[in-house]
């Protein structure tokens, strides 16, 4: 991506050719002017000097200002031009995490490394991807962060120069969470935990309390903001309308759901496009593939539009895969400012939703 040369700089240059081109013609009449003129007094190449002299003064002066022009605006424009330049690429991956810690880590180094050879910024591995979903024993496989498997995310993520989105049990301060980590090219690794854990996990998990969103840059040097709600989180609207207003662009919802391929879906398409279309920000879910504990977990991967609510991408094949798409941040960019008329939010009347009004 960073040998990607953006479209605005090469109109430049040709902007630069043009204008070139525009005071060789001049010069080429004045030299005509001059042969006219002084033809009988200087011989041609003295005429010829004089001309390309007086050209070689215009050119400069006005190339001048034109590179001053270029210098003082083009950052701006570079930003302002990178989304539409080249889509925010995003890849979700649906794997089996039935074998182990350490076969789930070979397999996410795996799928980030080609997911970066195919320019991919952000992958979002399923809920409880590192350790594998295990709801009944869940206390040899949990963690610290940092620890051991964070520690190694963080490491491929650098390598690949990716921001990886993975699961674990973490263990902190005596409770287990269920727990994405966002680990970061730069080094950062930071998490989301479950706030909404189901009726069956609360026995052995606690409830995160916290809705962070989390902020990068992409190749370009464009501000990114997402956010991460895990699988049961994504049935209560209001998380991604926090997310919404707290500037998410894209919503991933990792999730570890036994209903799988066509009628996993099926079933997201009947919240998840809302989630998409209320909020004007993009939603992007994987699943969980495979036997975990006692249980078979079904595949899934879909990414919904914000501005239709509808399905942009699909993959239901009961195998280990990875989807890409390039999803449209500038567009999205626009319909998120104050004058838009399509981001509800800004109109949301937040009295109305104390709890004193309840």
């Amino acid at each position: 991506m960073k040998d990607f040369i953006p479209r605005n700089i090469v109109l430049r240059y040709d902007k630069i050719a043009l204008i070139s081109f525009f005071f060789l013609a001049l010069a080429y009449k004045r030299y005509k002017k001059d042969k006219t003129v002084f033809g009988k007094n200087y011989s041609q190449n003295q005429i010829l000097g004089f001309s390309w002299r007086m050209f070689m003064k215009r050119s400069i002066i006005a190339l001048s200002v034109l590179a001053a022009a270029l210098v003082l605006t083009g950052q701006n424009s570079l930003k302002a031009h990178a989304f539409k330049m080249e889509g925010f690429r995003i890849a979700l991956v649906q794997m089996d995490t039935s074998q182990g810690k350490e076969k789930n880590l070979e397999k996410i180094e795996i799928f980030a490394r080609n997911a970066a050879l195919n320019r991919a910024e952000i992958i979002c591995f399923p809920e409880l991807s590192i350790t594998g979903y295990e709801r009944n024993h869940p206390f040899p496989l949990a963690e610290t962060i940092p620890g051991k498997s964070s520690t190694r995310v963080s490491t491929v993520s650098q390598s690949f120069q990716i921001i990886i989105l993975a699961g674990l049990i973490e263990k902190a301060e005596g409770q287990l969470y269920i727990t994405q980590i966002a680990a970061f090219p730069d080094g950062r690794v930071e998490t989301y935990r479950k706030t909404h854990p189901g009726s069956k996990e609360r026995a052995f998990f606690s409830q995160g309390n916290t809705l962070p969103v989390f902020h990068a840059k992409d190749a370009h040097g464009n501000r990114i903001t997402f956010a991460i709600g895990i699988c049961y989180d994504m049935h209560f609207p209001e998380i991604a309308s926090v997310f919404s207003l707290k500037g998410a662009q894209i919503l991933f919802t990792p999730h570890a759901s036994p209903l799988g391929g066509e009628r996993r879906i099926a079933v997201w398409n009947r919240y998840l496009g809302a989630r998409a279309y209320d909020n004007t920000l993009y939603v992007a879910a994987c699943n969980h593939l495979g036997i975990n504990g006692t249980k078979a977990y079904g595949s899934g991967l879909g990414i919904w539009d914000p501005a239709t609510a509808r399905l942009l991408k699909a993959c239901v094949d009961g195998k280990e895969a990875i989807l890409y798409h390039d999803l449209d941040l500038a567009t999205l960019v626009k319909k998120r400012t104050n004058k838009s008329k399509v981001f509800y939010l800004k109109d949301r009347r937040q009295d109305l939703y104390s709890s004193d009004s309840y």
